[in-house]
C-alpha cells in the first residue's frame, strides 16, 4: 500500500549536523504523524525541533529545544503553535513560551517560569497565560526532595485573582524503597476547604532486578482504599518485558477482570520491542482475547524509536491497514555535546523567514548585532541545495525568493554569517 511520507529522510542530510568533530549523541529535530483513511495514509501534522549549545532530547529525555514549529494539515500544512524555550547559566529550561498562529501572524498564548535549587532541582513551575497586554498569572507547582534528591511532594496551586495569592489544591506525595530507591507509592490529595483529603493512589512493585511488575490504581471511598485498576508486566530472561496485562475491579465479585493485553516480541538489544500485539478481552462464553492491533516499530543504533505503524485485526482473520489506523515517524540529528558551533541567537542575530507556507515567494529577513556576511542556502529533504546568494556585511537585511517551481513540501534555510548560523526549517504549499 502506498504511504504519505514527511519529506524527511532518515539518512539526514549531512548540513544539518553543524559540527565535524566526533559525534557523540542523537537528538529528536521532527516528528509527522498520519492516519489512514482506507485507501491511503494521510498527513495529520508534524513538528520540527531546533537545538544550540550541545543541548539534546527526545522521547524518553527531556526536549532541550531552543525552539519548535507544529504544523496541522487538511489539504496542505499549515501554521499551529511555536514553542521557545530560554536557559539559565546551568543549562536548565528557564522558560517556555507557546504561541498559536491566528491565520495571519503568531500571537502569544501561555508561558511556564521554571526556578531550581542550587543542586539543580526544579522547585517551582509558574504557568501564565497573555491577557492580551501581559502575562497573567495561573498556576503553579512547587516540589519538595528528601536528602536523596528524589521527589516526594508535587503541590498544585492556582492562583487567587481576590487574594492574589496561589493556593494549594492538589498534591502527589511520593514514598520510595530505602534500599532500592526504587518509587513504591504515589499518593493523591485534593484539597477542600483548604485540608487535604485522599483521592487517588498507585502502588508498585518490582522484581528482583528492580523492574517494574505491578502497577496497581487505588481510590479513596471516603473510609478507604478500593482497588481500581492493575497492570501486570511480564518479563523474559533476558530483561524484555514481554506482556503488559491491565485490568479492571469489579467490586460486586471482589475480583480482577481482564481488559486489555499486549503481547511484546522481536526486541533490540535494549530491550524495545519491534511488534506489539493488541488484545481485547471478550467477556462472552469463558472468555477469550482478541487481536485489535498489531504496532510494528523501527529503531536508529542510538536505540530511539524511528517509526511506529499500526494495522487492524480484519474479520478475515489478518493484519491490515484499515481506515484510522495511525502511523508516526520520527526523526533524528547526531551531534557533539561539547563543539557545536554557537547559532546566531547567541552572536546578537535573529532570522524572520516568511511566510509559512510560501506559495510563490519566501521572505528572509535578519537582523545582527555586528554587521557580518552571510551566505544563504536552502536544501530539499534529501541535503540538494535548491538555492544560495550571498549577502554582504551589514547589520540587517531582507531579501525574497522565488519558490513558485519548487515542489510542494520541508526545507530547510541555513544562514551562515561570519561568526554563527542558524537553520530553519520551512514549508511550500499550495
Amino acid at each position: 500500500m502506498k504511504r504519505k511520507m514527511l519529506l524527511f529522510t532518515l539518512a539526514l542530510p549531512l548540513f544539518l549536523c553543524l559540527d565535524a568533530q566526533a559525534q557523540t549523541s542523537s537528538r529528536l529535530i521532527a516528528d509527522a504523524h498520519w492516519t489512514n483513511n482506507g485507501a491511503d495514509f494521510t498527513p495529520n501534522d508534524s513538528t520540527s525541533f531546533i537545538y544550540s549549545n550541545g543541548r539534546g532530547g527526545d522521547l524518553s529525555h527531556p526536549m532541550m529545544f531552543n525552539n519548535s514549529t507544529t504544523w496541522n494539515f487538511d489539504t496542505a500544512y499549515h501554521n499551529q503553535t511555536y514553542i521557545v524555550q530560554t536557559f539559565d547559566g546551568n543549562g536548565n529550561v528557564n522558560s517556555r513560551i507557546t504561541e498559536f498562529w491566528n491565520g495571519s501572524a503568531w500571537q502569544l498564548l501561555t508561558n511556564s517560569l521554571f526556578t531550581y535549587s542550587g543542586s539543580n532541582k526544579m522547585t517551582t513551575m509558574i504557568q501564565q497565560n497573555w491577557n492580551g497586554s501581559s502575562w497573567a498569572p495561573v498556576a503553579q507547582d512547587v516540589y519538595s526532595y528528601d536528602g536523596a534528591g528524589r521527589l516526594v511532594i508535587d503541590q498544585y496551586q492556582v492562583w487567587n485573582t481576590i487574594t492574589t495569592l496561589f493556593e494549594a489544591q492538589n498534591q502527589k506525595i511520593y514514598y520510595y524503597d530505602g534500599v532500592t530507591g526504587n518509587r513504591l507509592n504515589e499518593t493523591d490529595q485534593n484539597y477542600v476547604a483548604g485540608v487535604p483529603v485522599y483521592s487517588n493512589q498507585w502502588a508498585y512493585t518490582y522484581s528482583a532486578s528492580s523492574q517494574l511488575l505491578t502497577t496497581t490504581q487505588n481510590v479513596w471511598n471516603g473510609s478507604g482504599w478500593t482497588p481500581n485498576n492493575l497492570t501486570t508486566n511480564t518479563f523474559d530472561s533476558a530483561g524484555n518485558m514481554t506482556n503488559k496485562l491491565y485490568q479492571t475491579y469489579d467490586v460486586p465479585s471482589s475480583s480482577w477482570v481482564n481488559s486489555t493485553l499486549h503481547t511484546y516480541s522481536s526486541f533490540t538489544s535494549g530491550h524495545s520491542p519491534m511488534t506489539d500485539i493488541l488484545q481485547l478481552w471478550n467477556s462472552s462464553g469463558a472468555g477469550s482475547w482478541d487481536n485489535r492491533m498489531q504496532s510494528t516499530n523501527t529503531y536508529n543504533s542510538y536505540n530511539q524509536l524511528t517509526s511506529n505503524t499500526g494495522k487492524s485485526w480484519n474479520i478475515v482473520g489478518i493484519f491490515e491497514y484499515a481506515s484510522g489506523d495511525p502511523m508516526v515517524r520520527y526523526y533524528y540529528q547526531t551531534y557533539s555535546t561539547v563543539n557545536e558551533v554557537k547559532s546566531v541567537a547567541s552572536n546578537g542575530g535573529e532570522a524572520n523567514v516568511y511566510p509559512v507556507p510560501a506559495q510563490n515567494t519566501l521572505n528572509v529577513d535578519m537582523k545582527w548585532d555586528v554587521a557580518q556576511a552571510a551566505t544563504v542556502t536552502m536544501y530539499d529533504a534529501q541535503g540538494k541545495v535548491v538555492r544560495q546568494y550571498n549577502v554582504p556585511s551589514a547589520t540587517e537585511f531582507h531579501s525574497s525568493v522565488s519558490v513558485n517551481n519548487l515542489a510542494e513540501g520541508f526545507y530547510f534555510l541555513q544562514i551562515n554569517g561570519a561568526q554563527g548560523q542558524i537553520v530553519k526549517q520551512i514549508v511550500v504549499g499550495r
